[in-house]
């Protein structure tokens, strides 16, 4: 019975206990309620003023940027097990890219490399209004390094092809600065899986054009040299058989000519003799002619072989006006501020003023 009693007077002091705290609680919401009502003025100036700083901050922040993301997929060649057996023996038939050197995260530093960097920016680019643009004078003033004292009244040189290279060392330093920029505040490349071929190439810039036009163009450039490079060796085979293919082409119909010239000389001639010049051509003709079949078969396989190794860089997708913006929304500075105004204003309030009662 004792220990029943205990139980019940435990559960009745704890219900009190509860009812006391929420009672209590109700009454300090009260008394917030109150204090709030009687300083509403301070809090909204606060308010005003934290929301107004805000602002400034918005304004003197760096703009949000436009992102311009394309997504592309470069074709992967691997190696079958005859390719691999004779390479053990120091014999490369793998095609044009041995050791896969322009494959997967070497394929991903390839856009970051300054020679590629600098031909995008170099070359004369096409707007979608139609206007010409040069992508090394505008992001070489992004850089606001024409801001600098060395580049005082500086423009850069242009030839027939773009902007020159190696024309004088402050131009030279120009492309750097602009490529260092482009580096480090503009283009970002990565691959999301790594067990997939897709690469991002992004772009950031304030002009949602550039972002878009820089992008393309870098594909562009990275996507030119990586094709010419894994079909250098397929391409210059294919030239050097056409080179080949011409020489005995002219020596066939030299032969040819020759041939016919005999035939109406010694139509006549009943001494053997006279027909060896004759049986002569005849014969390297029809050596001519056996050399040009074999070398347009050469050359058909040669320009298959071409058309085998050039390698596949297809854009998954690409980039749509609105382009995507990013960095932080300039809403959100005055609403940081508004609420920053009115808790410091409460602050103060609570400490100068009369204490909440308890």
């Amino acid at each position: 019975m004792p220990e029943r009693m205990t139980n019940t007077e435990n559960s009745k002091l704890t219900e009190k206990s509860d009812e006391m705290r929420m009672d209590s609680l109700v009454l300090w919401f009260g008394y917030a309620v109150v204090y709030l009502k009687r300083n509403l003025l301070w809090i909204s100036i606060g308010v005003g003023c934290g929301s107004g700083l805000g602002w400034l901050v918005s304004l003197g922040w760096p703009d949000r940027e436009y992102a311009a993301i394309y997504t592309i997929s470069a074709e992967e060649k691997t190696s079958s097990a005859w390719e691999n057996l004779l390479a053990q023996f120091g014999m490369d038939v793998s095609g044009n890219n041995p050791a896969n050197v322009f494959q997967g995260e070497s394929l991903v530093k390839l856009f970051s490399t300054r020679n590629l960097i600098e031909k995008a920016l170099i070359t004369p680019t096409i707007l979608p209004s139609g206007d010409t643009a040069w992508l090394g004078e505008y992001f070489f003033k992004r850089s606001k390094a024409d801001k600098l004292s060395e580049f005082k009244e500086f423009r850069f040189a242009k030839g027939d092809s773009g902007i020159l290279i190696g024309y004088s060392s402050l131009q030279d330093s120009a492309l750097w600065l602009a490529y260092r920029y482009i580096l480090k505040e503009v283009m970002s490349v990565s691959r999301p899986d790594k067990k997939m071929t897709f690469i991002e190439v992004s772009c950031q810039d304030r002009n949602d054009t550039m972002a878009m036009v820089m992008a393309g163009k870098l594909i562009q450039t990275v996507s030119a040299f990586y094709t010419d490079n894994l079909t250098f060796k397929a391409r210059k085979n294919l030239d050097v058989l056409q080179e080949e293919l011409d020489s005995v082409k002219k020596e066939l119909n030299r032969n040819m000519y020759q041939s016919s010239l005999l035939n109406d000389g010694d139509v006549n001639a009943t001494r053997q003799v006279l027909r060896v010049d004759q049986n002569r051509k005849l014969i390297d003709l029809q050596i001519s002619m056996t050399l040009f079949g074999e070398l347009t078969k050469n050359i058909e396989l040669a320009e298959i072989s071409l058309r085998k190794e050039t390698p596949l860089i297809q854009i998954i997708d690409y980039p749509r006006f609105p382009l995507e913006r990013t960095g932080f929304d300039p809403d959100w500075y005055w609403a940081i501020g508004a609420a920053l105004g009115a808790l410091l204003v409460m602050l103060i309030l609570m400490y100068r003023g009369p204490r909440l009662k308890s």
